[in-house]
């Protein structure tokens, strides 16, 4: 018996043992998942602070990259009209000497026409009036203006040539005839250069803006070839304003052809 309780005395303490043992262990295991699941979580969250840091940086980067490339395009537009005008000028110098010449052309040809008058009246007997008399008014018949002028129109497909291209709505003032046919001049030229418009629409104002309106949603969907816009319509010799107008379309350019002075 005593042989018995001899052999389980060392069986229970390495029980003991090993019970403690697996008690220490249980304890370190869970200090040690405690300790990685505290620094993972420090470690995630530093993390995400920097992806957040990298986002902003991102979107600071883009935003500079944005800009540089308007200020770009602007400086080129720039460029390109400072050049095409130097063009433009020499042949409008040339184009102005040549209607010189036909108007004086134009003016021998009435004289002829005026002494011819007075030849056929004196050989009918008729009395004439000398160019000294008195109340005598030569009228030639002019043609009709209105629109664009031969030179404008070189000169703006000229100067649109190299420039960007864009979408945009023509509109003309109702009842005015002058108008209407500056802003199809306009949509025919600016089709033909490759850019987009929905044809030419009339519209109604109670006060009519004079020469060309270009009108935009806002500041921040205006688009980028508005200002090239301006500066060729403004360089051809028309009278050009800039307005924003919530009501019309976004990220879009609206050009209203108002009251032309002929």
């Amino acid at each position: 018996m005593l042989s018995w309780w001899t052999h389980i005395e060392p069986v229970a303490a390495l029980n003991t043992w090993m019970l403690t043992g697996t008690l220490v262990f249980a304890v370190l295991t869970g200090i040690m998942v405690y300790l990685t699941a505290g620094r993972s979580k420090t470690l995630i969250t530093r993390l995400h602070e920097k992806l957040e840091s990298s986002h902003k940086r991102t979107k600071s980067l883009e935003k500079t990259a944005e800009e540089i490339r308007r200020e770009l395009l602007e400086t080129q537009q720039y460029q390109d009209i400072n050049q095409l005008k130097l063009k433009t000028s020499k042949s409008s110098t040339e184009e102005l000497r040549q209607a010189l010449f036909d108007a004086r052309k134009r003016l021998e040809i009435a004289e002829a026409a005026i002494k011819a008058h007075q030849v056929q009246a004196e050989k009918n007997g008729e009395e004439t009036e000398t160019a000294e008399t008195p109340g005598l008014e030569l009228e030639l018949e002019l043609e009709p203006e209105g629109g664009l002028s031969e030179t404008q129109r070189e000169q703006l497909i000229d100067l649109l040539d190299p420039g960007p291209k864009g979408n945009l709505d023509i509109f003309y003032v109702m009842g005015d005839q002058i108008s209407e046919l500056t802003a199809r001049q306009f949509e025919e030229i600016l089709t033909a250069d490759g850019w987009k418009t929905n044809g030419v629409a009339q519209s109604a104002f109670s006060t009519p803006p004079k020469g060309i309106m270009l009108v935009v949603n806002s500041k921040e969907t205006a688009p980028s070839y508005a200002s090239f816009l301006q500066r060729v319509f403004s360089t051809i010799g028309m009278e050009v304003s800039a307005k924003i107008d919530s009501k019309y379309r976004e990220w879009s350019l609206t050009v209203v052809v108002g009251t032309i002075d002929g």
